[in-house]
């Protein structure tokens, strides 16, 4: 997957928790931080805190928690 895809990914993340009305500052953080990883070509730093998301969505929000696990899954398949 590319990080296009990634990108692409992460925006529907984004419009899902705003849509949920649960965009925390530090969900928001995360997000930042993670598109700052991709800019920067750190995909090791990308996979760890998609992770983060991943578990922060676990219980309360089953749509983040899947678009984060394609996140994670994407990146595997690149090798990361």
């Amino acid at each position: 997957m590319s990080d296009e895809k990634t990108r692409e990914l992460l925006a529907e993340l984004r419009q899902e928790l705003q849509a949920a009305g649960e965009l925390d500052p530090a969900v928001r953080q995360l997000l930042k931080e993670i598109n700052s990883d991709l800019d920067k070509g750190n995909h090791v730093s990308t996979l760890e805190r998609a992770k983060e998301l991943e578990t922060r969505f676990a219980a309360n929000h089953p749509v983040a928690e899947r678009i984060a696990r394609v996140i994670i899954d994407s990146l595997g398949k690149m090798g990361i």
